[in-house]
């Protein structure tokens, strides 16, 4: 009951219009048939949307540690009438995701509870298309009395690019339309 609750508060952030859901699905021009990995899928906010961009054809992975957050997703996307979502329940040192298919890879809100990001994205190329992207959208820091500044819940852009880069990755590019987090696009070098 309250991790429903949690999930569905979650949800309703996450698409409120001062987080622009919607400028972020356009940004990441998501077609049909395209397979796309929802790392942290939380509520499924964004994995509904996604699974709605890629249809019948394309497939959407929900990616989180947490079972009871994975089951929530399921049973969403069975009442919106979605069968294009596969769950996966991420263990410590496995990735689970097939090789060599994904055009997308999504974070939001979540590079910063990776304890070796580095290690997880070098991990991650294998299952990336040669042309694939991901997106990293990261809260911004904010004043010290807030939840955000208090627990850590970000991390500077700069660190991020580094350790994208050193991961063996490259910035494509950075949008800068959300008020309070950053969004990084990148590709394999």
């Amino acid at each position: 009951m309250l991790t429903s609750l949690f999930l569905r508060t979650l949800n309703r952030e996450a698409s409120s219009p001062k987080h622009k859901s919607g400028e972020i699905i356009r940004t990441l021009q998501i077609e049909e048939g395209f397979r796309v990995a929802d790392i942290g899928s939380g509520g499924g906010s964004f994995t509904l949307q996604f699974a709605r961009r890629v249809g019948k054809t394309g497939r959407v992975y929900a990616v989180d540690a947490r079972a009871e957050y994975l089951e929530f997703v399921r049973r969403e996307a069975e009442k919106a009438g979605l069968d294009n979502v596969a769950f996966v329940l991420a263990k410590k040192g496995d990735m689970a995701l097939p090789e060599g298919s994904l055009d997308l890879v999504f974070l939001r809100n979540v590079f910063h509870h990776l304890p070796e990001p580095g290690k997880y994205f070098g991990d991650l190329k294998r299952s990336l298309k040669p042309k694939g992207k991901v997106a990293i959208i990261e809260h911004k820091k904010k004043a010290a009395f807030s939840f955000v500044a208090l627990f850590k819940h970000y991390t500077p852009p700069e660190d991020i690019v580094t350790r994208m880069e050193d991961a063996g990755y490259f910035l494509v590019e950075s949008f800068d339309f959300l008020p309070e987090q950053t969004f990084n696009m990148f590709a394999l070098k």
